[in-house]
């Protein structure tokens, strides 16, 4: 009978994790394959928000649109481009140009081609920047002429 030996990190074992008691953090894993974009798409173009062509100003418009469309789900860069949205951080660089406030969060998926990617953004409208509220200490006023 042979004895188990234990992992241990330091012996190139197990990841040191930061959490306490070796307990392990796994991320969930976003599966963002041909069926999911497919089955996005559907979606979109029964609720009329498909691209109509792929100009950058038609592209920004109904960029737009999917944003408010999808709410807090957001929209990832590969479920971008499977919708025919090409160059999504431009778009929404464009937009947030417009007064859009728009958040980008870094997400791992597991791609159509089965690989993990790390760092892919996914982005939701968070509104227009005149509907937010001011900044709670509003503008400092050092008694200069205006």
């Amino acid at each position: 009978m042979t004895k188990r030996q234990k992992k241990n990190a330091s012996r190139g074992g197990d990841e040191i994790t930061q959490l306490a008691g070796g307990v392990k953090a796994k991320k969930k894993d976003f599966f963002c394959g041909v069926k999911h974009i497919s089955k996005l798409r559907r979606e979109l173009h029964g609720a009329g928000l498909a691209l109509r062509d792929t100009s950058g100003r038609t592209q920004c418009e109904t960029l737009l649109r999917v944003l408010q469309y999808l709410g807090p789900r957001g929209i990832n860069t590969p479920e971008g481009v499977g919708c025919g949205f090409y160059r999504i951080a431009t778009r929404v660089q464009e937009l947030e140009e417009r007064g859009w406030l728009i958040a980008s969060y870094r997400e791992r998926i597991v791609g159509a081609d089965g690989l993990a990617h790390r760092g892919i953004a996914r982005y939701t409208l968070l509104g227009r920047a005149v509907d937010r509220a001011p900044a709670p200490q509003g503008v400092l006023d050092l008694g200069a002429p205006q």
